[in-house]
């Protein structure tokens, strides 16, 4: 099996430095390009499926692309991003001057801390691991992409690299970026990794 695993492209959150897991963000300007040349780069490459979170920027990320391969796109809401909880929508310098006592508990648990209302980063990988050996499962010899978020595509690599979240931080994954995996008997190869080239 190969798995295309594309961030989706650059949004005004981003640009912002703004926190948005699971609200929407809108496609920048130059999220708008990244697309076209998401899919002049992907539009030669055989797919079988395409899956997206539920969030608008990802689907709008390969909306063209599955067009242009008559490709229905599978919309899966546990491939989401982290939910950052009450902190949606605020940028970490925010946070630090509104919530010190928050903020230092971000620093200090790491991978435990869990978001008001929201989630850990072992939480999300937890919910990420189980829906992609459900895709795997569904999808043996296939080529599939998921488009998705800098931190569940991190959560994949690492589950299906490691086995474990804890080189997370270990992955750089830009936007509009496409991480290539070949999954055979068990083992996982990179073939590519956060390839921006094209854009």
């Amino acid at each position: 099996m190969k798995l295309i695993l594309v961030r989706h492209a650059l949004t005004n959150d981003n640009q912002s430095n703004r926190l948005s897991g699971h609200i929407d963000s809108l496609i920048s300007e130059k999220g708008k390009i990244q697309i076209e040349k998401i899919t002049e780069f992907l539009k030669d490459i055989h797919i079988d499926r395409i899956y997206t979170t539920t969030s608008k920027r990802t689907k709008d990320t390969v909306k063209k692309l599955a067009q242009l391969k008559s490709l229905e796109i599978i919309e899966n809401e546990f491939l989401k991003e982290i939910s950052f909880g009450d902190f949606e929508g605020k940028t970490f310098d925010e946070i630090k001057v509104e919530y010190p006592n928050e903020f230092q508990k971000i620093i200090n648990e790491g991978y435990e801390y869990k978001y008001p209302n929201g989630e850990s980063l072992i939480d999300s990988y937890q919910r990420v691991v189980k829906e992609i050996d459900k895709i795997i499962l569904d999808n043996k010899d296939s080529t599939v992409l998921i488009c998705s978020h800098g931190g569940t595509i991190r959560n994949l690599i690492t589950y299906l690299i490691t086995n474990s979240y804890k080189y997370h931080w270990n992955f750089r994954i830009d936007n509009a970026s496409v991480t290539i995996l070949e999954i055979e008997d068990g083992f996982t190869v990179i073939n590519t990794m956060n390839n921006t080239n094209f854009i």
